[in-house]
């Protein structure tokens, strides 16, 4: 068991800031035993529990004389990961991954294909909504936040300037924002179109 404690933290150690749950160390020992490990290192205070399940060794800034602690976003991802689920920013979480706002949600809400689920991360709430969109598997993971943020802005308060910032955001989505869009409702489809002739590669 030492062993595999050591290495855990040695693993950790060297990689300050990533999260990392019980799949992460199933090529050093079995479920259980890696379970016993992370309680123990985080019993020791050696490692800190970011959820049930999820762990990190948080990274030391000699600047600001603190611990910085993963963020929102790299726990939901992580979540996903560790449930293979599919995910996506929606409303004013695809806002803010899109440039479109600075303002820090309260709540990130992301669609998922798994189930509806929520956590809470240091006094933040992590949504996933189930959903049967296939927007989410369709597409890259840039333009269906592209989409979402779109949905989020609505029709009739998207400005020339949102068009702009967008614009800015889908430079490297790799997929045609016209061509592969089809399925799309005509008026994203018409604000895709907009983002597209304002797109300019530096």
């Amino acid at each position: 068991m030492d062993t595999i404690i050591s290495a855990v933290e040695d693993i950790m150690t060297k990689n300050q800031g990533e999260i990392y749950s019980i799949n992460d160390f199933y090529h050093l020992a079995a479920k259980n035993t890696v379970k016993s490990a992370l309680y123990r290192l985080h019993r020791d205070n050696a490692i800190i529990r970011v959820l049930e399940g999820l762990y990190t060794k948080p990274k030391y800034s000699a600047v600001l004389k603190e611990y910085s602690y993963p963020t929102v976003n790299a726990v939901a991802e992580k979540l996903a990961d560790k449930f293979s689920w599919t995910i996506c920013p929606a409303g004013d979480t695809a806002l803010n991954y899109a440039g479109l706002s600075a303002q820090v949600p309260n709540t990130y809400v992301y669609l998922s294909d798994g189930p509806s689920r929520e956590y809470t991360y240091r006094n933040t709430t992590i949504l996933f909504k189930h959903t049967t969109n296939r927007n989410i598997k369709n597409y890259s993971r840039e333009l269906s936040i592209l989409i979402q943020a779109i949905i989020a802005l609505k029709q009739e308060n998207i400005s020339d300037k949102d068009i702009e910032t967008l614009a800015v955001f889908s430079r490297n989505i790799g997929e045609d924002l016209t061509k592969d869009t089809l399925k799309l409702p005509v008026w994203i489809r018409t604000v895709l179109q907009k983002i597209k002739e304002k797109i300019t590669y530096e």
